[in-house]
């Protein structure tokens, strides 16, 4: 059901339309509506076929795979402003994750055979989905290089510090999904989590709150565990 109006604003700033400029974002919010969705609700299901692509306008989506066990692990966590699992939307195949929101969610329902049309025929449009595919491609080998590669500490350190604006130097990261779905986009347990948080605070680099991380000094913070 269709909440209150958007906020075109905030549309302008998302890195997708940003790229796709005035007139292809016209072109898609027309047949496109919003919903206001609780903390738990799942937008989507793994191996549903899409019907429409998601622009998170508020709060925080966890997309969730699971194996054939019925194993469910949190394989990436998106916030406001970004638009995810384009490519089953394009492809018009299954999607290999489900999307579960960690928080309250608002979120800027696309419809897929508008969005596919829209790559075909507007170059514009069609240069922000390369750019997006290319951003989630590059998120992704991050991703791998810091389960294979990179010790906790390090893995929680760099997470904190992607929640800081870089020019900002220092800064409040918000944590507010479940620190189990935190930790298992993290590749560690919990107990994990709550340890390494802690040694970094005892580091100095952070200063800890309920929902909160202080940043003291977010380049102090990167290079944790990089020697």
């Amino acid at each position: 059901m269709p909440d209150r109006p958007l906020n075109i604003d905030l549309l302008r700033r998302s890195p997708f339309f940003a790229a796709a400029g005035e007139a292809a974002m016209t072109r898609l919010l027309r047949p496109s509506f919003t919903q206001q969705l609780p903390r738990g609700a799942i937008l989507f299901d793994q191996n549903e076929v899409p019907n429409f692509l998601h622009l998170l306008l508020a709060g925080s989506v966890g997309l969730q795979a699971r194996d054939e066990t019925g194993t469910e692990t949190v394989v990436e966590i998106f916030g406001a402003g970004e638009l995810f699992l384009a490519p089953a939307a394009i492809l018009g195949l299954p999607y290999l994750a489900s999307g579960a929101a960690l928080t309250d969610v608002r979120v800027l329902m696309i419809p897929a055979d508008v969005f596919r049309e829209g790559i075909a025929a507007d170059p514009a449009l069609g240069q922000a989905a390369i750019e997006l595919l290319a951003r989630h491609w590059r998120l992704m080998v991050d991703q791998v290089v810091d389960l294979k590669l990179r010790p906790a500490e390090r893995r929680v350190a760099r997470f904190l510090a992607r929640r800081v604006p870089e020019e900002a130097g220092a800064g409040t990261a918000d944590l507010p999904e479940p620190r189990g779905a935190i930790a298992a986009r993290l590749g560690m347990t919990p107990e994990t989590l709550s340890r390494t948080l802690n040694a970094l605070e005892a580091q100095g680099v952070i200063r800890l709150s309920p929902r909160q991380a202080h940043v003291v000094d977010r380049a102090r913070l990167l290079q944790v565990g990089a020697r």
